[in-house]
C-alpha cells in the first residue's frame, strides 16, 4: 500500500496508512496497540486526533491499572503507537544516539563521562540539535525554544516541558563544570502563566496592614469582648489563610474594573454596597452563573469583615447578605469529580486492587530493603493508603503524624496501638480523636518504623514522613507521592482528603441508617456535614429495594401455584376433536 502524502487527522486515517510492506507480526502489532489504546480511552479511532498535542492529553487521562495493564505494557503499547504515527507521517523519528554518531557533538558528549545526570537530561536537545544541524557553539536560547515546538507538536513526550525546562540548567551546569564545554549560557524557561491577580506586596500598605490587624483578631478571639459583634470564636490556620486571599483577589478584581489602588486603603474600602456586587458579579460570571463555592465563600468573608472588624450599621450587614443570597445556592452535595471516583470505587477489582495496596508496596519494599536500597516513597505511601483506610484523617493531620506524640501502646509494643489526636490539632478543635488500629495496620506501621526510619537518620519516634535526609516531609508532596501511586497501582486519581468520601460511603453502604458512626469515623461536628462526604442515597436506596422486591418474590412464589410455563402456553393444543 503506497502511504498518501496527506497527513492523517485521527487514528482512523493512521490505521488505513498501516505499509503493506511490514512485516504481518508488526503490522498486526501497531493495529493492535491503537485499538487498545482508543479502547482504553473510551474513544473511537475516528473520534482519536492524530496531532501530537491533543493525543497526548488523551494518553495522560489514560489509567492503565485499571483496565489491568501492567506500565511495562502501556509503554510497550504507547511506543506502538508513536511508530504507526511516524510511519504516517504525524511525528518525527526522535533519532536517538544521533548526536554520539555526530562529528561535533559526539566528542562534547564523551566528556561527560559517567554522569548520568548530565548526560541522560541533555540527551534529547543534543540529538535534535544533531538532527537539525545546528552545531555546538551554535546553540542560543532561540535553538531552545524551537526544540520545544518540536517535541510540543511533532513527538509524544509525555512532558515536554518538564525536558525543555531542565535543558538551560544542564547546559549551564555542563558549562561551568567542563573545560571544553561551550560558554554560551542558556536563559532560564518557564511556562508559568502570566500572574492574572495582583500580588499581596502590590496592595497599598495601610490596606494590608488593617488586613493583618482583623486576620490576628480572628486568630485570637477575646471572648471576654463586650461588644455585640466582637467574634466569639477563632479562626483555624488555613481558614485565615483563605480570608487574606479573599481579600487580595476582591481588591485586584476592584483595581481591574478602575478603581485606584490608593482608593483601596482599608477592609472598610471593599465592603461598600456597589464594589461588594461588582466583585460577586465578576466572580458569578466567571462560572456563567453556576453555583460557585468559591464565590460564596469569598461573599461571606468580605461580611464577616464588615461586620467584625469594620462595623457596619446591622442594616447594612443585612442588604450585604442579601445580595450575597443572590448567588446560585451551591448544591449540598459531593462535587462530580468526587462522585465519579466513588463509581469507579465500585468495581470489586479497584477496590481490591485499593485495599492490598499497602501489603503489595511493603513486599517490593521488603525486597528492596534486603539489597540496601532505600525505597523511602514507597513505603511512606504504603503507610499513608494504610492509615487512611483504617481511619481517614484529613491531610493536614496525615503529615503531622508524629509517633511519640500520637501514638499509644497500653499493652506494650506487641499489643494494641491507639492513634491519639488532642482536639487543638483538629479542624473543629472540640474533642480529641482516639482511634484504635487495626492489628495488621498496626504491624505494618512498626515494621515501617523498626526497618525503613533508621535507614535515613530519621528518629523511629519522631514523625512518620520524613525526606531522604531525615527532615519533616512537606505536606504537598507526600499527596503528589500518593496520588501518583494509585495512579500507577490502581487506575484512579485519588487524593488523600477523598479518602474520607471512600470510607464514609463505605461503611453507610453497610449500615444504611448508621450515619451517627459514620459521623464519629469521619470526626465531623455536624451530622449533616456527614450527608455530603456520605453522598447521594438512591443508589444505597435502590439496593435496599432490590432486596425487598427479591425477598417478596420468593416469598409469593409459593402462592402463584403451578402454572404452565410460557413455552407450553404457547404451543397448540394436540387434543383430538371428538366426533
Amino acid at each position: 500500500m503506497t502511504i498518501p502524502n496527506d497527513k492523517p487527522n485521527t487514528l482512523a486515517d493512521v490505521l488505513q496508512m498501516a505499509a503493506a510492506e511490514l512485516d504481518p507480526t508488526r503490522r498486526r502489532d501497531l493495529i493492535s496497540s491503537i485499538n487498545r489504546i482508543c479502547e482504553m480511552a473510551g474513544r473511537l479511532p475516528s473520534d482519536m486526533p492524530a496531532e501530537a498535542r491533543a493525543l497526548r492529553a488523551e494518553l495522560r487521562k489514560i489509567r492503565p491499572a485499571r483496565f489491568g495493564v501492567s506500565p511495562k505494557t502501556f509503554s510497550n503499547q504507547k511506543s506502538l503507537l508513536a511508530a504507526a504515527l511516524r510511519q504516517a507521517g504525524a511525528l518525527d523519528d526522535m533519532e536517538r544516539g544521533s548526536a554520539r554518531r555526530h562529528p561535533a557533538w559526539g566528542p562534547l558528549l564523551k566528556l561527560l563521562g559517567a554522569d548520568t545526570h548530565l548526560d541522560d537530561g541533555l540527551a534529547a536537545f543534543a540529538n535534535w540539535c544533531a538532527m537539525t544541524r545546528i552545531a555546538p557553539d551554535a546553540v542560543t536560547d532561540e535553538s531552545v525554544k524551537l526544540f520545544s515546538n518540536w517535541l510540543e507538536t511533532r513527538t509524544l513526550s509525555l512532558k515536554p516541558r518538564d525536558v525543555v525546562r531542565r535543558t538551560p540548567q544542564l547546559w549551564n551546569e555542563a558549562g561551568a563544570t567542563i573545560e571544553c564545554w561551550p560558554k554560551t549560557r542558556l536563559s532560564p524557561v518557564s511556562f508559568n502563566a502570566p500572574r492574572k491577580r495582583l500580588a499581596w506586596d502590590d496592595l497599598s500598605e495601610s490596606f494590608r496592614r488593617d488586613a493583618e490587624a482583623y486576620l490576628a483578631k480572628r486568630a485570637d478571639a477575646d471572648i471576654f469582648a463586650e461588644a455585640a459583634t466582637a467574634p466569639r470564636r477563632p479562626l483555624a490556620p488555613t481558614t485565615l489563610r483563605q480570608q487574606r486571599e479573599h481579600f487580595r483577589l476582591a481588591a485586584s478584581v476592584l483595581i481591574e474594573a478602575g478603581i485606584d489602588r490608593a482608593d483601596l486603603a482599608s477592609l472598610a474600602d471593599l465592603v461598600e454596597r456597589e464594589r461588594f456586587k461588582t466583585v460577586l458579579r465578576h466572580y458569578h460570571g466567571q462560572r456563567d452563573g453556576t453555583p460557585s463555592a468559591f464565590a460564596t465563600g469569598l461573599a461571606k468573608t468580605l461580611i464577616q469583615a464588615a461586620k467584625y472588624h469594620v462595623n457596619v450599621p446591622a442594616e447594612r450587614v443585612a442588604d450585604l447578605k442579601a445580595l450575597a443570597a443572590k448567588l446560585p445556592a451551591v448544591p449540598f452535595d459531593l462535587t462530580p469529580k468526587n462522585k465519579a471516583l466513588l463509581r469507579q470505587l465500585e468495581s470489586d477489582k479497584l477496590r481490591a486492587k485499593l485495599f492490598f495496596l499497602p501489603e503489595e508496596l511493603l513486599a517490593q519494599v521488603d525486597s528492596q530493603t534486603q539489597a540496601r536500597r532505600r525505597p523511602l516513597a514507597k513505603a511512606q505511601v504504603a503507610i499513608a493508603v494504610d492509615i487512611q483506610l483504617a481511619c481517614p484523617l484529613r491531610p493536614e493531620n496525615l503529615i503531622d503524624l508524629h509517633w511519640r506524640r500520637h501514638f499509644l501502646e497500653p499493652d506494650g509494643p506487641k499489643g494494641r496501638l491507639l492513634l491519639h489526636i488532642p482536639a487543638a490539632e483538629t479542624k473543629t478543635r472540640r474533642q480529641d480523636l482516639t482511634v484504635e488500629i487495626p492489628a495488621d495496620v498496626a504491624r505494618r506501621l512498626r515494621w515501617y518504623r523498626r526497618h525503613i526510619l533508621p535507614h535515613v537518620g530519621a528518629d523511629p519516634n519522631g514523625f512518620l514522613f520524613v525526606t531522604e535526609k531525615g527532615a519533616r516531609k512537606s505536606q504537598q508532596t507526600l499527596t503528589q507521592q500518593i496520588i501518583e501511586t494509585i495512579e500507577k497501582h490502581v487506575g484512579v486519581h485519588m487524593t488523600p482528603h477523598q479518602f474520607r468520601h471512600f470510607v464514609a460511603s463505605l461503611y453507610l453502604d453497610a449500615n444504611p441508617e448508621d450515619h451517627q458512626t459514620a459521623q464519629a469515623i469521619l470526626h465531623h461536628a455536624s451530622a449533616k456535614t456527614t450527608l455530603i462526604y456520605a453522598g447521594a442515597a438512591s443508589r444505597r436506596a435502590s439496593r435496599a429495594y432490590g432486596k425487598i422486591l427479591f425477598e417478596q418474590r420468593e416469598k409469593l412464589q409459593l402462592a402463584r401455584g403451578k402454572k404452565a410455563s410460557p413455552k407450553k402456553a404457547m404451543k397448540p393444543s394436540r387434543r383430538r376433536e371428538e366426533p
